[in-house]
């Protein structure tokens, strides 16, 4: 215990459609790799089911909000590194900004309690409007925060390059074709099967792609939070990272 002292946590916040218990063998691994405290937003199947009807991530960025508070306190420290999958990375991206959101004009402000933003197969740029897939969540972001905005903090943001997009092809491939298509307009091109790379790599972050990843946990396909060989392949990125100095510090 005596070694994780005085170590930034790591606050997990997982995806769409998901519940916070999906995340159990990711947040495990992520500890076991990286040495750290590891929880998981406790965000549930209901609140974003809620999404649908709202259209506005709202209810789940209080869960957020308080979760990160919860392990500050429980940690005693300042500042905390989310990972966040897949949607998850937009709703931390509209978390840690400064300018209102939806129609209770919401603010967190959640810069001042986060030094990393991680994202695993988060789209983080589109071409399209529409309640369908958070893309209007998206593009918020891509207007009020472009890139890695916030220039104290470290952004890594990791793919996985495991399909590619194809209109008539076998049903992986044209299910990944169709979802590339909605989210940037172009769906031969190559992704994790849900988000395509030119989408899930933030501008001016740590860009890491892992070849051959899917974007969910499937039986037979690994995804990002597999086993502690793929987490380590993206978490080493992470701690490199965390070495360099930000937008804000370099001279």
């Amino acid at each position: 215990m005596s070694d994780i002292i005085g170590r930034e946590p790591i606050l997990i916040v997982g995806g769409f459609g998901s519940n916070y218990s999906l995340y159990n063998q990711l947040q495990q691994l992520v500890g076991q790799v990286s040495g750290r405290v590891v929880k998981v937003a406790p965000i549930t199947l209901f609140e974003w089911t809620g999404v649908v009807a709202s259209d506005s991530y709202g209810a789940l960025l209080r869960v957020l909000d308080l979760a990160v508070r919860d392990i500050l306190a429980e940690q005693q420290t300042r500042k905390v590194i989310l990972v966040a999958h897949s949607a998850g990375g937009v709703l931390c991206r509209i978390y840690l900004g400064d300018q209102p959101y939806g129609p209770r004009r919401l603010v967190y402000n959640g810069f001042n309690h986060v030094s990393a933003l991680v994202t695993l197969g988060t789209p983080h740029t589109t071409t399209r409007l529409g309640r369908q897939g958070g893309l209007n969540q998206i593009a918020f972001v891509q207007a009020r925060y472009p890139g890695a905005y916030w220039r104290f903090m470290h952004y890594i943001s990791v793919m996985g390059r495991g399909i590619y997009g194809v209109q008539q092809g076998q049903p992986p491939e044209r299910g990944a074709w169709q979802s590339y298509a909605m989210i940037d307009g172009s769906g031969e091109q190559w992704g994790d099967g849900v988000v395509p790379l030119t989408a899930g790599l933030l501008e001016g972050s740590r860009k890491v792609i892992i070849p051959g990843l899917r974007h969910d946990p499937r039986p037979d396909l690994p995804w990002y939070g597999t086993n502690a060989a793929i987490v380590r392949a993206w978490w080493e990125q992470v701690e490199l990272a965390l070495q360099e100095p930000t937008q804000g510090q370099r001279t």
